[in-house]
């Protein structure tokens, strides 16, 4: 035992802040467990994009001519910081760090806590993804003479990019906290996401038009113009384009030039940080963020009475409306269902995109293949599926008071499928009536009424699954919080992608078997009976579906509750 008047060395207070981000870092895998599948995906998905970028640069670097590899080089460092800049506000913070407000009130030097939020960001994915790009910088320009400015300009350009994220976060914390800002973004960037094919379609079509319309001379014109372009004198301005133009400056042998243009954006950097601190030290003390801090005060609601008025709910139970009903309130005022519902309506308009695309209507409707209604069961499968599952985690905060309700638990799922059904039922009947109307074909009606039952009976697998397999859901995020981002652990992520789809599919065979004889056949009658049997059959499934989930949630409210809790950030 060591001696009373003995004292341990003082530790590193750079050193502490790093293992603890490096412990912040290994709990979100370790009380995240599904967080290792997204990691997984992370790496397969974006791994090979990012890979084969830096190659494809690193050869531009040392292939293309002139002025075009240290433009290439601003290009690319500018590029990346508009990314970080960006991506707080249309995401989340990339900076995964601890919350360093937290640390203000310790006596941490300033150099320790910027020093520890630079570093810190190498225990984050973009740190990982921005790499390579990194090093194929290093292998262009790093083996000349420019050695020296080539590894200032690369730490200077990921100082830049560190801190914008962290200044944007700061400045606009208020205005990206806000729920109104949380719903617009949900609903703007799902949109644009989901339409990503049809902005890359049109503007594959816009470039053909602008091409076919130029003359030769036109053409030579802007061949001639384009080569005398100069990227870099206007990229050369921002934090992350200066130090490309040191680069380029000290190959020429301009030293003196170079360090100028290192200098300039030295200075952005230590502006930047000066100015990120002190707001961070207003965000400590209270005075809330830049923009949007202080909290508006929230205005007294006057009650309305309840109108006389009847409505649907009226023909349920009291009890199954009453569920039925805070089931509905709660979908409009959650923006990812809103965005779900846009979503199914806006569904096979992106999956058969491709397809309407490269067929040729020149023969009018009979071009249109006649196995057609056979993809409106698909359809609803998926719909119905990805609107419903984890269906249970939707009360987010509110589950456990839910519990307390002395409500039959199979009464629960049945509510929450009478409002699936809603939700996912209208798009789905909208889009498949409007190809009924066009095709005016036995099997588009008996596909219809089938995948309306298939998906029905696909909603008793994911009642199910919502109590085997919960994610928890993070209703105040601005976007959800699934199985590949965080939440739940490894086999509640696998059986999402396995277990739950292959259910559906094997409950759904009958169904989809009598469909398919008759297709097969070309028994119309037989279709129709089939259609008749998979509604029948669906709703007995739902049923069925719902009173397995409700004993199992008595089985396991404690677990589930304690499962649904989201890690503390």
């Amino acid at each position: 035992m060591a001696a009373l008047g003995e004292t341990t060395p003082p530790r590193s207070q750079l050193g502490t802040l790093l293992r603890l981000r490096g412990k912040l870092t290994l709990r979100q895998f370790t009380r995240e467990r599904g967080r290792i599948i997204g990691a997984i995906v992370v790496i397969l998905v974006f791994g090979p994009m990012i890979v084969a970028a830096a190659i494809g640069t690193a050869v531009g670097y040392g292939s293309l001519e002139d002025q075009w590899p240290t433009a290439l080089l601003g290009a690319v460092m500018v590029g990346m910081w508009f990314i970080w800049l960006v991506f707080p506000i249309v995401a989340t913070s990339i900076n995964e760090s601890a919350d360093i407000t937290h640390l203000l009130i310790f006596p941490i030097s300033r150099r320790d806590l910027v020093l520890s939020t630079l570093l810190g960001t190498f225990f984050d994915y973009p740190t990982y993804l921005m790499l390579p790009l990194f090093i194929a910088a290093f292998v262009g320009f790093g083996f000349t003479s420019a050695f020296p400015i080539v590894i200032l300009a690369i730490l200077f350009s990921y100082g830049h990019m560190v801190l914008i994220g962290q200044f944007i976060t700061v400045t606009i914390g208020g205005v990206l906290q806000s729920r109104r800002f949380r719903d617009v973004a949900i609903v703007f960037f799902s949109l644009v996401g989901s339409s990503c094919y049809f902005i890359n379609l049109a503007f594959q079509r816009g470039v053909e038009r602008f091409t076919d319309s130029l003359s030769l001379q036109e053409e030579e014109a802007f061949a001639e113009t384009f080569a005398g372009w100069q990227p870099l004198n206007v990229l050369q301005w921002f934090p992350t384009g200066a130090p490309a133009r040191a680069v380029q400056q000290a190959l020429d042998g301009s030293w003196g030039t170079a360090v100028l243009w290192l200098l300039y954006s030295a200075v952005l950097l230590a502006i930047l940080t000066w100015v990120w601190f002190h707001l961070l030290n207003r965000l400590a003390t209270g005075g809330g963020f830049l923009i949007g801090g202080r909290p508006q005060a929230e205005k007294e609601k006057r009650v309305t009475p309840r109108s006389s008025r009847r409505s649907p709910l009226d023909l349920l139970p009291d009890d199954l409306a009453a569920l039925v009903g805070k089931e509905l309130r709660s979908a409009w005022r959650i923006p990812q269902r809103r965005v779900g519902l846009v979503q199914g309506l806006l569904l096979p308009v992106f999956m058969m995109g491709p397809f309407l695309y490269s067929t040729d209507f020149s023969g009018g409707i009979s071009a249109i293949p006649r196995w057609f209604g056979l993809s409106l069961p698909f359809y609803a499968l998926f719909l119905f599926w990805s609107t419903s599952q984890n269906m249970l985690a939707w009360e987010g905060r509110g589950l456990p008071a839910l519990l307390l309700t002395p409500q039959p638990r199979w009464r629960l799922f049945w509510a929450k499928g009478l409002v699936f059904l809603l939700i996912a039922g209208i798009p789905y009947l909208i889009v498949s009536g409007a190809v009924t109307a066009i095709l005016r074909d036995w099997l588009t009606v008996a596909g219809t009424i089938t995948g309306l039952g298939m998906g029905i009976g696909a909603m008793a697998v994911t009642a199910v699954g919502s109590v085997l397999f919960p994610i928890p859901i993070n209703l105040e995020a601005k976007r959800t919080r699934g199985a590949f981002q965080s939440g739940g652990n490894f086999k509640t992520g696998c059986a999402t992608v396995t277990v739950i789809p292959i259910s559906i599919a094997v409950v759904n065979l009958p169904a989809a078997a009598l469909l398919g004889l008759a297709f097969y056949f070309n028994l119309p009658w037989l279709g129709f009976i089939g259609a008749v049997f998979s509604l029948v059959y669906g709703f007995g499934i739902l049923y069925a579906g719902c009173r397995l989930a409700g004993n199992l949630l008595l089985e396991r409210e404690p677990e589930l509750v304690a499962t649904m809790k989201l890690p503390e950030e």
